[in-house]
């Protein structure tokens, strides 16, 4: 397959607003909202030593509707920017502003948004989020105020304390998924202040790793995703299988869309290092072709993708080569049903998207089609719009702007491996002694940004 760099034509960005520290982007964001064209020479207010760290892009997500973009920031804040309609008609890139900014108290590990969320009809447009720590949140996203419509309470039986999911997904329209620490736990969103109706666990025993012979998956359930349905009867039911993914490198089929048993489990640590030999230190993303047959499994500091055929247990079909992410940040990979096979589209740790097209045609090891340069920074999320047409990225890296270094963990508490703990504490030393004007030091401008792209 030939290899070539194509870029499509930028429609819109948030172009500089977040590409400074927290605090000094509040102060833009105000700026921006209020119609200030330059930003104000004003000190940033200081409220922690967390505001001297770079504002950057968690994640960014396509409403179902395809008209908004839902995203998580470093500064615990959910951003929902309505797309205009005439977004393609413009000859000239507009500037991307938020049509709702919602703070939550601690850091967001997931969100996720209504499946039946239409612009229309502000009653579905609802999200999930999961704040460190507390209860997971319902909230509207065009509510310009953060309180949650509804809680919902995860905790220990044992210690009381609360678990924070690390993957979220609506199972149906009433119900939601949430995964934690060997346990997918499902929740009915009309029981607010409630806990989950059904505890599912992905190993007999956490304490006896023998009980019950020993199978299952043992870990945090850090990604799932469902099966499409066969067929179109079936687009409402929960027929398909559930796929989940675990940090300890598992990954575990469960009927009827989890709420049945489990169809099969297998690690993915001797596919990605012996046989791909792209590595791998834990599940990120587990994603479904538009026909259901083939499991893309997408792993942190890995080179490539996995993909598997799940009409044969732990096939692995082919793997994608090329995919710069060595890195504990979560970099997000999607999918689009192309003409001929599976798109995938990734983002990579070098501020490059990647394509690889045709995904499934043939077996093996599979180099990407085409790439192009989309930002300077990781580019955390890499989303396909419903229409084909049209692709939004989103950047940036956990960093502190004075030293321009970045700490290279991810943005999840439960992410964190010694060394990176060890690399967050010199982080926070090093914050201690930024001066608050390091919006004024000689230092690389991070890119903390969103941008629309037309194919």
């Amino acid at each position: 397959m030939e290899n070539f760099t194509k870029t499509p034509r930028l429609l819109a960005s948030t172009e500089d607003t977040y590409s400074c520290t927290i605090a000094e982007s509040r102060i833009r964001e105000s700026n921006l909202k209020d119609g200030t064209e330059e930003l104000e020479r004003v000190a940033a207010k200081i409220e922690n030593t967390e505001d001297l760290e770079v504002n950057y892009f968690k994640s960014a997500q396509w409403t179902p509707d395809g008209t908004t973009l839902l995203t998580s920031s470093a500064d615990n804040t959910i951003r929902t920017f309505i797309l205009p309609p005439t977004l393609l008609e413009s000859s000239s890139s507009q500037i991307l502003t938020p049509y709702t900014t919602h703070t939550l108290p601690t850091p967001i590990d997931c969100l996720t948004p209504y499946p039946y969320f239409n612009l229309s009809d502000p009653s579905t447009t609802l999200y999930l989020s999961t704040p460190s720590n507390l209860p997971i949140r319902l909230l509207n996203a065009l509510n310009p105020l953060s309180a949650p419509l509804a809680t919902y309470n995860l905790i220990s039986p044992t210690t009381e304390a609360y678990y924070t999911p690390s993957s979220l997904l609506w199972s149906s329209q009433n119900h939601f998924l949430a995964g934690t620490d060997c346990l997918i736990a499902l929740f009915d969103v009309s029981r607010s202040g409630q806990g989950p109706v059904t505890r599912l666990p992905t190993i007999p025993s956490k304490r006896h790793k023998m009980k019950g012979g020993g199978v299952g998956m043992r870990g945090i359930v850090s990604a799932m995703s469902q099966q499409p349905s066969s067929s179109a009867e079936d687009a409402d039911s929960d027929v398909g299988m559930l796929a989940a993914g675990t940090w300890t490198r598992w990954v575990g089929l469960y009927d009827m869309g989890g709420l049945g048993g489990t169809v099969a489990t297998w690690s993915v640590a001797g596919a990605a290092d012996v046989d791909a030999r792209i590595g791998g230190t834990g599940v990120t993303e587990t994603k479904w072709s538009a026909c259901g047959r083939y499991l893309f499994v997408v792993e942190r500091k890995s080179k490539g993708v996995l993909v598997y055929d799940v009409r044969v247990t732990g096939k692995l079909v082919c793997w994608l080569l090329g995919r710069e992410a060595d890195t504990n940040q979560r970099l997000g990979v999607d999918l689009f049903p192309g003409e001929n096979g599976t798109e995938v589209w990734a983002g990579c740790a070098d501020g490059v998207v990647k394509v690889w097209e045709g995904v499934g045609m043939t077996e093996g090891p599979l180099e990407r089609s085409w790439e192009w340069r989309a930002h300077d920074d990781p580019v955390s999320s890499t989303i396909v719009h419903s229409s084909g047409t049209v692709v939004a990225t989103c950047s940036g890296q956990r960093s502190s702007p004075a030293i321009g270094n970045s700490s290279g963990g991810s943005e999840d508490s439960d992410e964190y491996s010694s060394e990176e703990d060890s690399e967050d504490s010199e982080d926070s030393e090093d914050s201690g002694s930024i001066s608050t004007r390091s919006s004024s030091l000689s230092f690389r401008i991070p890119d903390n940004s969103i941008k629309v792209w037309s194919l």
